[in-house]
């Protein structure tokens, strides 16, 4: 079944979250991978200020670590 989760977007309360733990290079690879989305976007507005938005999430993790390790 598929499920279209941009008609959900409207209604956050009913979209479940996931929880996750990623090695800081996973980190790193889809932060390149949403980087090169957002360069290449050309659709919707709404969706270019989420993938921008997952964009500077995965960079501030990315700062972060760099503060805590280096």
């Amino acid at each position: 079944m598929e499920y279209d989760y941009e008609s959900d977007w409207d209604d956050m309360a009913d979209v479940p979250y996931i929880q996750m733990e990623l090695d800081i290079r996973d980190v790193h690879q889809l932060y390149k991978s949403i980087s090169q989305q957002s360069e290449n976007f050309t659709g919707d507005e709404n969706e270019r200020e989420r993938i921008d938005a997952l964009k500077d999430f995965f960079y501030r993790m990315i700062l972060e670590y760099k503060f805590q390790v280096e």
